[in-house]
């Protein structure tokens, strides 16, 4: 089932209705001045919605054209204006915006793809994020993150788990870690599964 249907018949159980938590609390502690910001997978858009609300120029970036329809209704219900909150129908993978952004907020992107498409989604990274700009993922669903066992070969998904390390693999030499962290809340269910962690675009590639 592709994601278009999937959100064309409405099967979209992953959607909570709300902006996740762990972003409401990172957007209040935020240093710095807001700049361009891109929501991969972005569905209906609580997340553009409540980074564009801090000031953020957000493009909420998905595959299915009615997952953007959702989010240019909410965003008309909300108050929020065009201008600082749009919708983009485009492969993340293939996908080259005018500029590069100053923030990527990955929340159940990541965990949503194939696990061989994560070293692609590592090279979009490098592509999409300005150097110094910010990188910050919301590394979910972790099971049994105590003992750091990774993605199983085989493993039913998605979501496919993941783990801190899976990610440090991923952006090793291209990003800088900046901090890693388990948020104060959670959507209901997801309590335990979830870690944020903060990643920096260096300016150049380890070893060139």
């Amino acid at each position: 089932m592709s994601w278009e249907t999937a959100w064309s018949e409405g099967r979209t159980g992953w959607d909570a209705g709300a902006p996740v938590p762990a972003l409401v609390e990172l957007l209040e502690s935020w240093e710095g001045e807001p700049g361009r910001a891109l929501v991969p997978g972005a569905g209906s858009g609580y997340d553009a919605l409540e980074l564009a609300r801090a000031g953020w120029d957000v493009t909420a970036l998905d595959l299915a054209p009615t997952a953007a329809r959702r989010f240019e209704e909410l965003r008309d219900a909300q108050g929020v204006s065009a201008d600082s909150a749009r919708a983009e129908v485009a492969d993340f993978f293939a996908w080259t915006p005018a500029e590069p952004f100053d923030l990527v907020w990955d929340y159940t992107f990541l965990c949503a793809i194939e696990p061989d498409m994560r070293e692609a989604w590592a090279d979009a990274m490098w592509r999409l994020i300005a150097p110094g700009g910010v990188l910050v993922t919301l590394i979910f669903p972790i099971f049994d993150h105590a003992d750091g066992a990774p993605h199983r070969e085989g493993e039913p998904g998605p979501p496919y788990r993941l783990h801190p390390d899976i990610v440090r693999g991923l952006v090793a030499g291209r990003f800088d870690e900046a901090g890693l962290y388990e948020p104060t809340a959670s959507h209901p269910g997801r309590e335990g599964m979830e870690l944020v962690g903060r990643w920096v675009r260096r300016a150049e590639v380890e070893g060139g």
